[in-house]
């Protein structure tokens, strides 16, 4: 009785574990969530702001009429290429840094 009783404890404690590693992914997915609907709140707080302005459509439209609707679909493509790049490249080196050894002087 002892045996399986020590096998119920450790298969409980191994339950509890799992259990704690689960929450903590599930938190961290949340926060992602969190973040990203928080992106899409911003992004649609903007767009409400320029739709309830006249004086920004019709200078949106001006724009439109000066450059071109094809050469400033392509000025849109590149800057959004490279605001993609920056953050990548930004991200990348903040998880570089965040991994890098301390070197202490010891």
């Amino acid at each position: 009785m002892s045996r399986r009783f020590d096998q119920l404890n450790a298969h409980h404690s191994s339950l509890l574990a799992r259990c704690a590693v689960q929450r903590r992914q599930l938190a961290d997915t949340a926060e992602e969530i969190e973040h990203e609907l928080g992106r899409v709140d911003r992004g649609l707080a903007a767009i409400r702001r320029v739709l309830s302005s006249p004086a920004l459509i019709g200078g949106a439209i001006a724009v439109v009429a000066l450059v071109g609707p094809r050469r400033l679909l392509r000025w849109g493509t590149n800057g959004l290429m490279l605001y993609s790049s920056a953050r990548q490249l930004l991200r990348l080196r903040r998880e570089s840094v965040a991994t890098a050894p301390t070197h202490d002087g010891g």
